[in-house]
């Protein structure tokens, strides 16, 4: 279902999804309609002649009683003024994660505005004035009632920059980065789950500060932060425990701690490796590659040891993988989860 001015929303048992796009208006009415979606939190003025055109977007869900979203807007001025303060009571932060263009405060020292990956900080209940260039950003919106018990200064937060490249920040940008690419495929159950999880995380990127409260949220981002870094870098042979827990700054007995349950770090590495080398075995369009290859692309240089190590975890070699491709059965013989029954037996031998 879509209204006149495309907001679109999902089947019932999704989380609720918007769409909004001022490209399919006229130019003379896009920065109208902009200002006036904007308007239920900020008042906005375009950097340029409103006649050019104004091209904004979003792509928003809902999770529970936060929402997330993308926004893409050209540059302007947004101000929270303190009579619009008093006659809409907002009461809500919004975590903006930059990802191109800048925003800073309109009065601001030089060097405040942020750069890509940063995090820019609103208090809804706070007057703001700031400046953006063209950006996009990663928003997400959350009542206080839900975020300021976590916060150490909750009533000090109003127009802050964290700067992406502190751990704790760059965590949780690459949290709410996953969650928003993976939103849309979660049930709205799944989605509210999510989010209390999602708030100590930000709440330890906020107080710069790891709490008994938020250690399982962070530990758990944390690994699947790293487990998508393995995943980007499965071909690169240099890929190790210590350059890992270099690049995430966290020391090895910490990496290896969180890979316990795979079985170990290596473990899950070769596991990884294994099922990329199985998706290229099983991809018709990939029979021009030998075995071998894949396999050396992958880090296994001996075809014995490769052989075996994957039947043991696919439970078939790798050229029968081929010919069950080659005949358009492969998509019939999955390969064996890493938590999957048989691979308990075999890690027992």
């Amino acid at each position: 279902m879509q209204n006149a001015v495309g907001f679109q929303e999902t089947a019932v048992s999704k989380p609720p999804h918007s769409h909004f796009d001022t490209s399919a208006l006229p130019r003379e009415h896009q920065f109208a309609a902009w200002r006036d979606a904007i308007n239920v939190l900020f008042d906005t003025r375009s950097a340029a002649p409103q006649s050019h055109g104004f091209q904004a977007s979003v792509d928003a869900y809902l999770c529970g009683e936060s929402g997330m979203g993308m926004i893409s807007a050209q540059a302007q001025h947004y101000d929270r003024s303190r009579s619009k303060l008093g006659r809409d009571g907002m009461d809500v932060y919004v975590l903006q994660y930059y990802l191109e263009g800048s925003c800073g405060q309109r009065d601001g020292a030089s060097g405040t505005a942020t750069r890509p990956g940063d995090l820019f900080i609103v208090d809804a209940a706070q007057p703001l004035a700031t400046s953006t260039t063209d950006s996009r950003f990663l928003s997400l919106a959350v009542p206080r009632r839900l975020l300021a018990p976590l916060l150490r200064a909750p009533d000090e937060l109003s127009m802050r920059v964290l700067r992406g490249d502190a751990p704790m920040v760059g965590l949780l940008r690459d949290h709410l980065c996953s969650l928003y690419h993976s939103v849309g495929k979660l049930t709205d159950a799944e989605a509210q789950a999510v989010i209390p999880g999602t708030l100590q995380l930000a709440a330890a990127a906020i107080n710069c500060q790891v709490t008994e409260a938020n250690a399982p949220a962070v530990k758990e981002s944390l690994f699947a932060s790293i487990c998508r870094h393995v995943q980007h870098n499965l071909s690169d042979l240099t890929l190790s425990p210590e350059g890992v827990a270099v690049q995430f700054g966290i020391s090895r007995a910490t990496l290896y701690r969180l890979f316990e349950r795979e079985g170990g770090f290596f473990n899950h590495l070769r596991l990884q490796r294994l099922r990329q080398c199985h998706a290229i075995l099983a991809d018709r369009s990939q029979t021009h590659r030998s075995v071998a290859e894949i396999a050396q692309t992958y880090g296994f240089s001996d075809a014995s040891n490769f052989a075996r190590a994957y039947r043991r975890a696919s439970g078939m070699s790798p050229r029968e993988t081929r010919m069950l491709a080659v005949e358009g059965r492969a998509a019939a013989m999955p390969f064996v989860q890493h938590k999957d029954w048989r691979t308990w037996v075999i890690q027992m031998r």
